[in-house]
């Protein structure tokens, strides 16, 4: 069930009839009996520490950890209301797996369900070609699935957490539907501000945050960057690649960005009291776990180098990928005032 498009009812018919009239590319690999989702054994659950609460952490952390949980440790004690209710707490902060994407080349491959959902034909397949400009670098396609995934609820974990998210499991976005990811060139017609970041200048700054991600840190200003991973920019399935991990993380990473521009991304508030709307994300409030072909030893920042990660994570003949996205929540637990 596709529950989560309101806004794109008539759009995704639209371009659903536009992709399947999309030219075919190259085959690859099929779709995977077996990926059926399974939050006990995918999700590396090292990966929800530190939690910080009243300013105490638990478990160790990372230099990106630092910089977030310092915004709990600061100003460890909360009063939040919202409408009659209000609440006097404590902050607590953990990373939690609420999201999942996958980035296939076989066309309407939902890994999450075990099930290739969206037969097209042999259009919109995902393909890697050279490219012959001296660079030895290559290029990929692939499409990107986009599900509503909170693990705590599935698992009837922490429910009496005010920031807990209890939708059910949805799928939020398909690819196959948006001409825009077929094509950068009509990406650059729906987000014109791309044009502003394809620029000598623009791609000099993407040099620093590409260090900062090696040494696990995220210059979140620079929002049309992604490290090592490339740029955010053009919003659609075509990146360069040296690593393919690493591609497929750049994809996935792109596709959390899109759904940002799209109105769909939201992030807890620095207070703790509430989810915001991010049109922009903020970079270093999530962390990326890869779960198939192989399930990755341990969580990345965004734009991580993949020399650093993403060794033997490419089994042989498995051109599909799907990830855990963590997102670090802030939350103020507490009890209602009456």
């Amino acid at each position: 069930m596709i529950g989560r498009l309101p806004f794109f009812v008539m759009g995704l018919v639209i371009g659903l009839l536009m992709t399947l009239a999309w030219p075919s590319q190259a085959h690859a690999s099929k779709c995977e009996a077996g990926t059926v989702f399974n939050p006990i054994t995918k999700v590396r659950w090292t990966c929800i520490f530190p939690i910080t609460v009243g300013g105490i952490r638990v478990g160790s952390f990372d230099k990106l950890d630092k910089a977030l949980d310092a915004q709990s440790a600061s100003k460890p004690l909360c009063a939040c209301r919202k409408g009659i209710q209000f609440w006097f707490g404590v902050k607590v902060s953990y990373w939690s797996p609420n999201r999942m994407v996958d980035i296939v080349t076989e066309p309407g491959c939902m890994m999450a369900l075990g099930a290739d959902l969206l037969p097209t034909g042999g259009k919109l397949q995902g393909s890697q070609s050279s490219i012959s400009d001296g660079t030895n670098t290559r290029k990929m396609f692939a499409q990107m699935h986009y599900y509503i995934s909170p693990v705590w609820a599935m698992l009837d974990m922490f429910t009496d957490l005010p920031c807990l998210e209890n939708d059910g499991f949805d799928v939020a976005m398909i690819t196959e539907v948006l001409p825009t990811w077929q094509s950068g060139t009509l990406g650059a017609i729906i987000q014109p501000e791309g044009i502003l970041f394809g620029n000598p200048a623009a791609g000099l700054a993407c040099m620093g945050d590409s260090a900062a991600a090696a040494a696990g840190k995220v210059i979140d200003p620079l929002f049309w960057c992604m490290g090592s991973w490339g740029a955010t920019y053009p919003i659609a399935g075509d990146i360069h690649f040296d690593d393919s991990v690493e591609a497929w993380a750049g994809l996935a990473a792109r596709g959390v960005f899109m759904m940002g521009r799209l109105g769909a991304l939201t992030i807890s508030s620095a207070d703790g009291c509430s989810f915001v709307p991010q049109p922009i994300w903020t970079k270093s409030r999530y962390k990326l776990q890869i779960m198939e072909p192989v399930k990755g030893g341990k969580c990345v920042n965004i734009g991580r180098p993949g020399a650093l990660w993403s060794s033997a994570k490419h089994a042989p003949g498995k051109d599909n990928a799907q990830f855990m996205l963590f997102e670090k929540v802030i939350c103020c637990a507490g009890i209602p005032v009456p």
